[in-house]
């Protein structure tokens, strides 16, 4: 063990990784890794942003000034308006479920070594120290050292430049990138903010 930006890192075998106790205290610390970006607007974000628009407000006004003189009847297009507005409402939110649901089903899994044993996980489940096995195909998710093996890898999400570039051991790959053939063994290196 040994103490990294005040976090304690833990060197585990290669083939052996990490155990339930140190898997539960990077869990316990907050030391995981988190996907922070939203991927839709808040189902309450979705009605602020159809009820609350200069459109309503001026359709609003106008109802408000046909109040004013007592010709209900010409307000009938105010109920237009909020049907217009809920309807649109219903979509968004809809289509936001089905996205959300669809990014369920299509998130990243990754193969880790935990206690002697390889097993699959998905990307939000990965702790400081885990070790992590790449094949061919996989996107990297969070930056790390090659600890064993060599991999060719695909950078141009992060700098534009389409040659594939040779990583070996003790080479930091970077999160974004792809393996674009070999297979490697690696430790997560990132600093995961709390």
């Amino acid at each position: 063990m040994e103490q990294e930006n005040g976090i304690i890192r833990f060197n585990p075998d290669i083939k052996t990784g990490l155990n339930d106790e140190q898997i539960s205290e990077r869990k316990l610390n907050n030391l995981i890794n988190k996907d922070m970006t939203e991927k839709t607007k808040s189902i309450k974000k979705i009605i602020y942003d159809n009820f609350f628009t200069i459109f309503n407000l001026i359709n609003l006004l106008l109802a408000l000034a046909v109040f004013s003189v007592q010709s209900y009847k010409n307000m009938l297009f105010l109920v237009l308006i909020l049907i217009n507005t809920a309807i649109s409402t219903f979509q968004e939110i809809h289509s936001k479920i089905v996205i959300d649901k669809l990014s369920v089903i299509s998130s990243t899994k990754v193969h880790v070594i935990r206690n002697k044993k390889e097993e699959q996980i998905g990307i939000n489940e990965i702790v400081l120290d885990d070790i992590v096995v790449f094949r061919t195909g996989n996107q990297v998710v969070n930056d790390s050292i090659i600890q064993d093996g060599e991999v060719e890898v695909n950078e141009s999400y992060i700098t534009g430049e389409s040659d594939t570039i040779l990583k070996k051991k003790g080479d930091m790959i970077l999160s974004g990138s792809y393996i674009v053939s070999g297979k490697c063994i690696r430790k997560s290196r990132a600093y995961w903010k709390r």
